[in-house]
């Protein structure tokens, strides 16, 4: 065997033990996907992205509707106040121009509708404006009502001693008449105009104010 020979069966031997060691290495651990395989973990890459997205807007809807709420109740807690504060009248009561009116329904004389009222700390009303006028009009139609005007010594005076003149009240065509000399109080008509009657007329009923 001549020297050639044997340096091509030393290097076909080398080649050999080489692919053997070769083979028996590890792969580096990584492995290639496939073109689908890959898709579908994109899709559930996304999928998961978008139910987390999802849950997200939930609990902030959620925390906005009750941050809503909780601000309407702040809301309507401060309008009652404010309602509460407005209003000074008890129940069955009528507010007008920050006074109160009690519309009572029995029927008695002006001096028995004056003693009603002071027992429940009012008294008969007293007109003071055109404005309250229409009001009481407006809430005593068809029915006739004791107010706090009363003649004395000639000269009509309120339960709270101030004096009016004739001319200035919001009297009936006619009136005050003093029929019979004996008209010295004075009631609302149906139509809510003033007319002198007897203090001892039983047919009215009392309006008292606070």
């Amino acid at each position: 065997m001549n020297i050639i020979a044997l340096k091509d069966a030393e290097t076909q031997e080398m080649e050999t033990v080489y692919s053997n060691i070769m083979e028996k290495v590890p792969s580096s651990g990584r492995k290639k996907c496939s073109p689908t395989k890959l898709l579908f973990i994109q899709i559930g890459q996304i999928m998961a992205l978008f139910l987390l997205l999802i849950i997200v807007s939930a609990l902030l809807f959620i925390m906005d509707s009750r941050t809503s709420e909780r601000m309407n109740n702040i809301v309507q807690s401060i309008l009652q106040a404010r309602q509460n504060e407005k209003s000074c009248c008890d129940t069955y009561w009528k507010e007008f121009d920050k006074s109160c009116y009690y519309f009572e329904v029995s029927q008695m004389n002006w001096i028995d509708a004056r003693l009603f009222c002071k027992r429940i700390n009012s008294d008969l009303v007293i007109v003071n404006s055109e404005e309250e006028q229409q009001y009481l009009q407006h809430i005593t139609g068809g029915v006739f009502y004791w107010i706090g005007l009363q003649r004395l010594n000639n000269t009509w005076t309120w339960v709270d001693g101030s004096i009016i003149k004739e001319s200035s009240g919001f009297w009936r065509e006619n009136e005050p008449n003093n029929k019979g000399g004996k008209e010295n109080c004075v009631a609302l008509t149906f139509k809510g105009e003033w007319n002198d009657a007897p203090c001892v007329n039983r047919e009215y009923q009392p309006i008292c104010e606070i």
